[in-house]
């Protein structure tokens, strides 16, 4: 599948957040080349005028320092969180360093507490703009760590293994790491086991909290993600629709599953659902 990256500019880029403890946000790219199955920001599509689908279009905000820099000035300090509706490391970020350029802005800012939540390694490159910030964190969001099943459901994102692997890097360097497991998949990843075992890596690799986070099913979600598993796991099929029958059963089942997974952990392990 070929991602379409083209050139944009933004007229703001530090947008105010509805995010329960995230006071902006900051997304320096338009739309996500992760492709995620899963992706609840698909909605984002019904404000673009881009025939492309969702997961195969790229747009570069090539001025969004310069913008940012402007409406941090204007703006009254906060909890600012970058990647809130696409990843700020995806593949583009390599070659055009809009992201870096952003947290660059917030190394001449006073008052901000910065946040980042990726899917790549590529954030660890940022390791040395991270340290001159105050109480600069970031979070990897892991789903699975089997290669092969993440391959399926996040084809344009780095494997599992290099999440972590960046997690302990950052965390070695000094920087406030953090997990997401997120959302949690019927028949994939959502047994006591599996998520036991992301949640063991995730504090092995230096995470000194975990999110964790049910699937959204919104009718467009389940529309992306069902041919995916149609495909790759026509067994699993039953198990999403049998969620959707009973989502609230599902839920009550599923905090006691993360509750039993991070019994004797001695980890931080928050749910958002």
């Amino acid at each position: 599948m070929a991602t379409r990256v083209f050139e944009t500019e933004a007229r703001s880029v530090l947008t105010k957040s509805k995010i329960p403890g995230l006071d902006y946000a900051v997304n320096p790219y338009v739309g996500c080349g992760h492709a995620c199955a899963y992706c609840y920001a698909t909605f984002m599509k019904k404000f673009m005028k881009i025939p492309d689908p969702w997961g195969e279009f790229v747009g570069v905000k090539v001025n969004a320092a310069e913008v940012l820099a402007r409406d941090v000035r204007r703006s009254r300090p906060g909890v600012v969180s970058f990647g809130t509706v696409c990843d700020p490391y995806q593949e583009a970020e390599r070659e055009y360093r809009i992201t870096r350029s952003c947290l660059e802005v917030f190394t001449q800012a006073e008052g901000w507490q910065v946040g980042v939540l990726t899917k790549s390694d590529l954030v660890a490159r940022d390791a040395d703009v991270l340290e001159r910030m105050h109480d600069a964190e970031v979070g990897l969001t892991i789903t699975t760590l089997e290669p092969d099943v993440a391959a399926a459901l996040e084809p344009g994102a780095p494997p599992p293994a290099r999440r972590l692997a960046a997690m302990r890097e950052l965390g070695g360097r000094g920087i406030a790491v953090w997990g997401f497991l997120g959302p949690l998949l019927p028949g994939i990843s959502d047994s006591e086991e599996a998520v036991r075992e992301v949640l063991t890596a995730m504090r092995d690799a230096g995470a000194c909290r975990v999110l964790v986070d049910h699937m959204n099913l919104y009718p467009k979600v389940v529309a992306r993600l069902r041919p995916v598993l149609v495909e790759c796991f026509p067994d699993l099929v039953p198990a999403l629709d049998d969620v959707r029958s009973g989502p609230a059963r599902y839920d009550r089942e599923l905090s006691a599953r993360v509750e039993r997974a991070s019994r004797s952990l001695d980890l931080e392990v928050d749910l958002c659902f």
